[in-house]
């Protein structure tokens, strides 16, 4: 069995627990919270053995196994490091960090003191992600050409949290990244900033963004914003077709459309939901001895913060 800490207690993290809860050999034993009445709350809501009103008495527990981090973005590099430290296995939360440089640092922290790291991109564990992911690198819409992607939502300043605060806010942070995950997927090489527009809040982050960026052999758009609520998909153009992911961040369907023919839809359901996939490749990546998962390695977390590095820079020259 493998026992579980959680650091935070908040929405992702209450859906994170149902998840576990459905996982053969995985337990929730901990969470922890910056107060104990929430973390009370939520151990008796999961029947979690025992809430910290500390992040490091969690991490110093010897009975956790695997930790789940689930803070603000702001704070995972800290809590990252710290659980490297502690030699706890690691699924924190898109995005890593905050800049590919803070993931540089973790690096060579881990490099020296490796346990099992990852980022909880849970999309790419899903089966329809996988069956169109599979479909596109076999070929059935011939070479790819493009790929566009928009996740856009609107979602005012009230009611948000860390959305629009300074440095950890933004929409590339929060949603862009599952837009650049899907990208970085299929694209391993430099890509170049060809078309840029946003919108930027008073504070400095942005809350539309609107970008082309491109190869010698590829072009790429990303779509992300907190303005206006628009269908969420991402379309791949072959030589020979299309594939569309719909609601590409936690998808359940795919369709393609090969050329001269109708539209073929594909159901792809869920495995009891958008967290068990992510949540079994880390633990049976965990009990195998490995580092990290082949599925969502590290090199293409590193990689994802550069798109994103690239992207903000490009915004604050506009």
């Amino acid at each position: 069995m493998i026992r579980w800490g959680i650091i935070g207690a908040g929405t992702i993290a209450h859906r994170f627990a149902e998840s576990l809860a459905q996982v053969e050999q995985a337990s929730l034993y901990a969470v922890a919270n910056r107060t104990q009445e929430k973390a009370e709350a939520f151990k008796a809501k999961h029947q979690a053995e025992i809430a910290y009103s500390d992040y490091q008495a969690l991490l110093d527990d010897p009975k956790v196994d695997f930790v789940y981090i689930a803070l603000p973005h702001r704070y995972h590099f800290e809590w990252i490091l710290q659980a490297i430290h502690a030699k706890k296995a690691i699924l924190c939360e898109k995005p890593l960090v905050l800049t590919a440089d803070e993931l540089k640092e973790l690096h060579a922290v881990w490099t020296r003191e490796p346990i099992f790291f990852m980022e909880a991109m849970k999309s790419r564990f899903t089966p329809a992600y996988e069956q169109a992911r599979k479909a596109i690198l076999a070929g059935e819409i011939g070479e790819l050409q493009k790929i566009e992607t928009s996740l856009r939502r609107h979602m005012p300043k009230e009611g948000t949290t860390y959305h629009y605060l300074p440095v950890q806010g933004g929409c590339l942070l929060d949603m862009g990244i599952y837009n650049v995950s899907l990208i970085e997927d299929f694209i391993k090489t430099p890509l170049s900033l060809e078309e840029l527009s946003a919108t930027v809040h008073e504070n400095g982050i942005e809350t539309a963004v609107e970008a082309t960026l491109a190869n010698d052999t590829i072009t790429v758009t990303i779509e992300s914003g907190f303005d206006v609520f628009k269908d969420a998909k991402a379309i791949f153009h072959g030589t020979t077709g299309t594939i569309t992911i719909p609601d590409f961040h936690r998808p359940t369907r795919f369709e393609i459309k090969r050329d001269d023919l109708d539209v073929e839809t594909i159901d792809c359901p869920y495995t009891i939901d958008d967290f068990y996939g992510e949540i079994t490749n880390a633990m049976t990546c965990y009990e195998n001895g490995l580092y990290e998962s082949p599925v969502m390695p590290l090199s293409d977390s590193l990689r994802c913060a550069e798109i994103i590095d690239q992207l903000k820079a490009g915004i604050h020259a506009l």
